[in-house]
């Protein structure tokens, strides 16, 4: 995180998966009967879940409601108004692939003692805990430097930075963060607005400059699949 910056990841543009394309279907006959309760049966669904859409990601195969259930616990939690736009975020971001690692660039540096592999963007939210202010330490190991385990086997997989759980967690409360620092630096904007502006700012922190100038080349992409998302699954989209 820069100084003064948001919450978590404070990026340059460009960061996470790069490749464009589309979401497709997935066999109707493998509907999710997935927001609160875990689904034993299905691993990864909850019961209800407005966010469902029957899609997966093209590039990776991965069922994009396939980690609806911690978007929703979380996005409640840091009282983010709209938890569909974390599953557009997260398509942008990493195409639902749970192991991505991209941010060549280290946007937040290489902090004292951290190697240069320790120091860039993970999982599915492509998170950056060089960016510091991670959420009860969330992701770290007790000497402060990413636990990269990347095994679910592992008895560090609780705390990794690529455990879904923990990842959703540390973007949203990123976003949050976002949302509070700009409500007090441009009063008087919408809810939707605010949204934007602190989305844009989780990709490129200070991005934000009004109501209306913020961050769209970052944006616009997160829209399109959210808008593609919300209308497979009925959810009452934002008109952002």
């Amino acid at each position: 995180m820069e100084a003064g910056g948001a919450v978590d990841a404070s990026r340059a543009e460009g960061t996470g998966s790069t490749e464009d394309g589309a979401v497709v279907p997935v066999d109707s006959g493998t509907a999710i009967d997935a927001g609160g309760t875990q689904d034993a049966a299905n691993a990864g669904s909850c019961t209800p879940d407005p966010l469902h859409t029957g899609l997966t990601a093209q590039q990776t195969g991965v069922s994009v409601d396939a980690f609806d259930c911690p978007i929703l616990q979380w996005a409640a939690k840091y009282g983010e108004p709209d938890p569909m736009i974390f599953k557009a975020i997260i398509y942008v971001e990493s195409r639902f692939d749970d192991t991505s690692v991209a941010c060549a660039n280290d946007p937040c540096g290489t902090p004292a003692g951290w190697t240069t592999a320790e120091s860039g963007c993970y999982g599915l939210m492509q998170v950056v805990p060089a960016c510091g202010d991670d959420p009860n330490d969330a992701g770290l190991l007790p000497n402060g430097q990413p636990n990269l385990t990347t095994d679910p086997s592992a008895s560090g997989w609780a705390g990794s930075i690529f455990n879904p759980e923990v990842n959703i967690e540390i973007g949203i409360s990123g976003v949050a963060g976002n949302r509070t620092q700009v409500e007090k630096q441009f009063p008087g904007c919408t809810l939707d607005q605010y949204t934007m502006m602190a989305v844009g700012n989780y990709n490129d922190y200070g991005s934000t400059k009004s109501c209306t100038v913020y961050n769209t080349a970052y944006d616009d992409p997160v829209i399109t699949a959210y808008e593609q998302y919300a209308a497979a699954a009925g959810y009452p989209a934002h008109t952002y």
